[in-house]
């Protein structure tokens, strides 16, 4: 080895896996030569790289204990290694209320938590092994605030959270549905559609935003963004303090945020791990061939393999399936004799479960995919396939990712995106270095400022944002674009703010359409409960599929509006998924037919029948009530039907439980060991399973291990 290095050659011998540290002083040397130079997101790379290769430097333990205390790495050192100086250094990182496993802040995690803790308003933009979560729990430990929101993109992230946040419960009460008991003091994590839901008449003290960049309008995904908009304008207007949390973005313009609290923009490259990335090189194969061959090298690692759609997920596990490369183990055995049982013994997941193989996308019941996700971790399987579902804001313990897809179903993604999926790779304390393989081309490298819609207020924002606006927040642009909607003469606007994240527009030709034929829809739309006959379905479907739905491509199985008709009546008449996969599966024998079979009816399940079309069905109850009411005709009352859809014929807890980790089919069977009223709300019956015998349970040993793991998190 040569006499003198540059860091950079300190670093390309650290990255080889053929590295043979024959000289380990030399490298420190040159290490702390540069300590004070100017690069030290490179100097901070090759850190972490000594620290993954620690066992090479064993005799020079307080020099690589000195560096990580230099670039402010206090969560790698231990405390008893420590001199006198560096233990008060350690001690002022450490923050207050958390004494367990020895926390203690890195650095800018430090900066960022005191600012925070001093009242301020802090926006963050710095990369996904930064530890900007472990900030949210310190806070949450001086309690120093009454009632907090975390506002999460997905429901899988919400579990996630509230399993980490639960050993707060005897401070806080943890709210992740409209059907808890509120407290004197609580936390709340909710998506942005719970916010709008559930935080009403309630003062906020502190409010998170995790994701925050999503509050621009992207092609992937325009409508949540409006709704992340409204809740943070619904939140932001009662004073709190705020954290908003993103990665990569270059600026943003404080001056827009309204009243006197200070707000303060912290932009950091800080990592905690390193990720290397590597273009997967062709070599004459296809991408599968090449991806297989990928895994090959990678057994034994944890890997997650990156999908843009569930479409292109389980094209590449019939592949790696049908290669006969992963053989069968029985670590996963009563998993996949449930899955077999209660789905199908050709569904493409609990094969894959089966050869070491975990599946998680949007169309997999969320228990289930919660499952995979543990699975995962617990290393009962080594691969993972997944979509953008996992990718926002799970925690793995990936070593690996795969982006074996550059897109989220059929948009090729951002940066953002990219850097996210990428972050998934390492993991503090168990990978200091994430190995990212490519496939294609990484996007193009951009820090844009973010815009905030509901303060630009720009031509482009909907009117299904301005409408929620107060009027005194609006611009005068603003307020002519509005002048059409408030004044017409069809429908109230405190009708079309109810119906909030539908277009004021439509809804109000809806309203015109009723008036127009009033005689015929005071007969058709006059009915309460379930639809009397197919044809009131199919009247109120029409109407929905005409007026209230944004059009485009189809989505969640539906294409037009008899279709959803049909599906909608097949759900109502079976009130069970499996009559209605085994309808869609007559006549079939291909295990692709099947397996798209089997999720196309889940998919419809999540979209439809969950979400949208009880959203749709209640606007338009909103809508009949208000314009037959107007003119003296009886109305009619579609609540209970919309709820009905919403809990798939079934108690609406049990619903919630398959956020918990718990499927609906155990809820069901559990049932006769609980005594649940009408009155019964979500904290009741997580006491009474919280109290089960699971031994004395007539019930499967795998339903058992969910339920077990499920609740030692209530």
């Amino acid at each position: 080895m040569a006499e003198h290095l540059s860091l950079n050659q300190v670093n390309d011998l650290l990255t080889s896996e053929q590295t043979d540290i024959t000289d380990p002083f030399l490298i420190l040397k040159t290490i702390a030569s540069n300590l004070n130079q100017q690069n030290s997101a490179l100097l901070q790379e090759v850190i972490l790289r000594i620290l993954e290769k620690r066992s090479f430097f064993s005799n020079y333990e307080h020099l690589v204990n000195d560096f990580a205390r230099h670039i402010g790495l206090f969560p790698y050192l231990k405390r008893e290694d420590l001199n006198i100086a560096d233990q008060i250094a350690y001690e002022y990182h450490r923050p207050d209320g958390i004494r367990e496993n020895n926390i203690v802040f890195h650095r800018v995690q430090a900066q960022v938590y005191f600012k925070l803790l001093e009242g301020k308003n802090v926006i963050l933009s710095a990369p996904t092994s930064f530890g900007k979560s472990l900030i949210i729990d310190t806070l949450i430990a001086s309690e120093k605030y009454k009632n907090i929101v975390i506002v999460l993109p997905t429901i899988a992230l919400i579990d996630e959270t509230r399993r980490r946040l639960i050993r707060f419960k005897d401070s806080y009460k943890v709210i992740t549905h409209t059907s808890q008991r509120i407290e004197d003091k609580n936390i709340f994590i909710l998506t942005q559609e719970r916010v709008i839901e559930i935080i009403n008449n309630i003062h906020i003290d502190f409010f998170v935003i995790d994701e925050f960049y999503k509050i621009q309008p992207s092609s992937n995904d325009k409508e949540r963004s409006l709704i992340l908009n409204h809740a943070f304008y619904k939140l932001l207007k009662d004073r709190g303090q705020f954290y908003l949390l993103g990665p990569d973005i270059r600026a943003v313009d404080t001056n827009i945020f309204p009243g006197n609290s200070e707000v303060i923009f912290i932009k950091s490259d800080y990592k905690t791990v390193v990720t290397e990335k590597e273009l997967v090189k062709k070599g004459g194969l296809d991408p599968l061939e090449r991806l297989l061959e990928l895994c090959k090298s990678l057994q034994g690692e944890p890997t997650l393999i990156y999908c843009a759609s569930p479409k292109s997920a389980n094209k590449v596990s019939k592949f790696l399936l049908d290669s006969g490369h992963f053989q069968k183990d029985n670590k996963n055995d009563e998993a996949v004799r449930w899955l077999k049982k209660e789905y199908h013994p050709k569904w493409y997941l609990p094969k894959a479960l089966e050869h070491g193989i975990g599946i998680h996308h949007g169309r997999i019941p969320r228990s289930i995919a919660q499952y995979a996700v543990r699975s995962f971790n617990d290393e009962k399987i080594n691969f993972l396939l997944c979509t953008s579902t996992l990718i926002e804001g799970v925690n793995t313990k990936a070593k690996n990712v795969i982006i074996f897809d550059n897109k989220v179903a059929r948009e090729k993604f951002d940066y953002f995106t990219f850097n996210n999926i990428c972050g998934r790779s390492g993991r503090m304390f168990q990978h200091f270095i994430g190995k990212v393989f490519l496939f294609h081309e990484p996007p193009q490298e951009e820090l844009p400022m973010v815009d905030f819609p509901i303060f630009s207020q720009l031509d482009d924002v909907s009117e299904k944002l301005l409408i929620q606006l107060e009027e005194e927040d609006l611009t005068d642009n603003s307020k002519d674009r509005l002048k059409s909607i408030r004044n017409n003469n069809s429908l109230s606007l405190k009708t079309i703010r109810l119906n909030s994240n539908i277009d004021p527009f439509n809804q109000i030709k809806l309203a015109e359409e009723i008036n127009n034929k009033l005689q015929y829809y005071a007969t058709m739309l006059n009915w309460n409960g379930f639809p009397p006959k197919y044809e009131h379905l199919e009247l109120i479907c029409n109407l929905i599929w005409n007026y209230l739905v944004d059009h485009g491509k189809g989505v969640g199985g539906v294409k037009s509006a008899s279709q959803l008709t049909f599906k909608i009546h097949l759900l109502t008449k079976h009130k069970e998924l499996i009559p209605i996969i085994n309808s869609e599966l007559k006549n079939k024998t291909d295990a692709e037919e099947i397996n798209e079979s089997i999720e196309t009816v889940l998919e419809f399940t999540r979209y439809w029948a969950q979400y949208n079309f009880p959203k749709y069905l209640l606007a338009l109850d909103r809508i009949q009530r208000e314009v037959l009411s107007k003119n003296g005709f009886a109305t009619g009352d579609y609540s209970y039907f919309a709820s009905q859809l919403e809990c798939l014929f079934t108690n609406p807890l049990f619903i919630a439980l398959d956020e918990y980790g718990i499927p609906i089919q155990t809820s069901k069977r559990l049932s006769p060991y609980l005594n649940l009223t009408n009155s019964s709300n979500l904290d009741d019956l997580l006491k009474q399973l919280k109290a089960l015998n699971l031994s004395a349970l007539k019930i499967s040993i795998f339903e058992k291990d969910l339920i077990s793991d499920s609740r030692r998190f209530f």
